[in-house]
């Protein structure tokens, strides 16, 4: 009795001592292997704290606008219609600076009636403002218009085009003319079956 007590008292001891040791282990972390998805979602939250805390919201609206700048720039299509607008905007700049000939940085009716007539039958509808003069801005923006409008005519007739071409085609494949081995004449022979009812007798009753 007194060996068995002795043993129940040496793993109380013991017990205690390893329930006493186990907070100085606490704050240990051990590492944790998280998956690819997780680690990039962490990196991303990372990252997005790290922006909010180190930049000001004024910081952060430049940065995005640099980005969306760099995406389109790195964009063809972008960058073919971008070309396109310069070449447009370079030639009416041109056009304009040659009509001006006052130099006012707007053209009257008269330098229109003399240097841009298909302008100047337009001139109320171009003159946005209505103050008697065409600025530089307003003209590029009745090309613009007017080159949209073209390209809506373009598509429309390129849609009735092609609807003209689809009813065409059903209607020469309705009126196809059908094999003759499948038209049978009334004064033939044969039957709907194919078959030569000349040959067939009748039974007698």
């Amino acid at each position: 009795m007194c060996r068995a007590n002795k043993h129940l008292k040496e793993v109380f001891l013991l017990t205690t001592t390893m329930l006493l040791a186990v907070p100085a282990f606490a704050d240990l972390k051990m590492p944790i292997r998280l998956s690819d998805n997780r680690m990039v979602e962490n990196d991303d939250v990372g990252l997005s704290k790290t922006l909010e805390h180190n930049f000001s919201p004024e910081d952060r609206a430049r940065l995005r606008k640099a980005l969306s700048d760099y995406a389109r720039n790195t964009d063809p299509d972008h960058q073919a219609m971008m070309q396109k607008r310069k070449a447009m905007h370079d030639s009416i700049s041109q056009r304009f600076n040659e009509c001006n000939r006052d130099n006012d940085e707007s053209l009257d009716r008269e330098e229109a009636t003399l240097c841009l007539p298909q302008v100047a039958r337009h001139f109320s509808y171009v003159d946005l403002d209505g103050n008697g003069v065409i600025t530089l801005d307003e003209l590029e923006n009745a090309y613009a218009k007017m080159v949209e409008r073209q390209r809506e005519a373009e598509a429309k007739t390129q849609a009735q085009a092609s609807i003209m071409n689809e009813s065409d085609a059903d209607a020469k494949a309705r009126s196809k003319p059908k094999s003759p081995n499948s038209v049978i004449p009334a004064n033939s022979p044969l039957n709907a079956t194919g078959k030569d009812v000349s040959v067939i007798r009748k039974r007698p009753s």
